[in-house]
C-alpha cells in the first residue's frame, strides 16, 4: 500500500505494479491508457483529422509462434513508412495503436490504430458492408511488403470521442484472460501523442511494515482511503483516516 500527500489532499491505496496480467493492476493500466487515448483524440481532433486504421496478420499459413514474435517488427515496419511518408509531405504524424488477438479460431494479433495520417493516393469508396472507406494502393502494398496481411482498412474518424472510446475498450475486453509473450506492448503511441498531466507527489510512503505505518500517521493529515478494503486495513494502524471516496 501507499500513501501519498498532495496539496493537502492526503490518501491511502493499493500501489500500482503495471502488468497486465496482474489481477487488479491490469485493470487499473488499461484505465490508464483509456484516459490517454481518448484525450489524445479529442485533442488533436481540434487540429487534424483523424483516421481508424486495422490491421492483420497474414493467413493460417503463420504459426501463432511467429506471428507474435515478429508482429511488432512488422507493425513498426508499416509505421515507419508511414511516418517517413508524411513528414516528406510536410503533414503531422501521430497515432495510438491497440493490439489484440483475433477470434478464438485464430489467435494471431492484429491492431487497431487511430492516426492523423491518411496516404495522399487515398480514394473515398465504399467497403462490402456499403460504409465509408479509403483505397489506398500504397497502403495496401506497405502492408504485404512489411510482412502483415492483405485484409486492411481505413476510415476516417468521424467522432473522436466515440471512436477512441470504441477502440479503447479493446483493452479491457480480455485484458484478464489473454496471454502475450513477456515485454509485449499492447498499447504503443507516437512520441508526440498528447500525455496526460502528471501529479508529483509531495510525500510518498510505501507502506508496508508498522513503522512505515507510524511515519504515516506522523504527517498530522487526515487520510482518505479508495476502497473499503484499504479502509479496513488502515484503519488497524492508524487513527486518522476516513472511510473510502470509492468503492471500487
Amino acid at each position: 500500500m501507499v500513501a501519498l500527500l498532495l496539496g493537502g489532499r492526503a490518501t491511502i491505496g493499493q500501489g500500482c505494479c503495471n502488468h497486465w496480467d496482474c489481477p487488479r493492476c491490469g485493470v487499473t493500466r488499461a484505465k490508464q491508457e483509456y484516459r490517454r487515448i481518448v484525450a489524445g483524440c479529442e485533442t488533436l481532433a481540434q487540429d487534424h483529422k483523424l483516421y481508424f486504421w486495422t490491421l492483420t496478420c497474414r493467413g493460417r499459413e503463420i504459426a501463432l509462434d511467429e506471428a507474435e514474435e515478429n508482429y511488432y517488427a512488422w507493425t513498426n515496419r508499416l509505421l515507419t513508412n508511414a511516418r517517413t511518408k508524411a513528414k516528406r509531405a510536410g503533414q503531422f504524424w501521430g497515432y495510438v495503436q491497440i493490439t489484440e488477438r483475433q477470434k478464438k479460431t485464430r489467435l494471431h494479433p492484429h491492431s487497431h490504430i487511430i492516426t492523423t495520417f491518411l496516404p495522399n493516393d487515398a480514394v473515398a469508396t465504399k467497403d462490402a458492408k456499403g460504409r465509408d472507406a479509403y483505397v489506398s494502393a500504397w497502403f495496401a502494398q506497405g502492408n504485404e511488403s512489411a510482412g502483415l496481411g492483405s485484409q486492411h482498412k481505413i476510415t476516417e474518424v468521424q467522432s473522436a470521442a466515440a471512436t477512441s472510446r470504441y477502440v479503447a475498450k479493446y483493452m479491457f475486453k480480455a485484458s484478464m484472460s489473454e496471454i502475450w509473450p513477456a515485454h509485449w506492448r499492447r498499447v504503443r503511441y507516437s512520441d508526440n501523442w498528447p500525455k496526460l498531466p502528471v501529479f508529483t507527489p509531495d510525500v510518498a510512503l510505501v507502506l508496508r511494515s508498522k513503522n512505515d505505518w507510524k511515519q504515516a500517521e506522523k504527517c498530522r493529515v487526515l487520510f482518505c482511503c479508495e476502497t473499503r478494503l484499504d479502509y479496513e486495513i488502515a484503519r488497524h494502524h492508524i487513527g486518522n483516516i476516513l472511510p473510502p471516496v470509492a468503492t471500487t
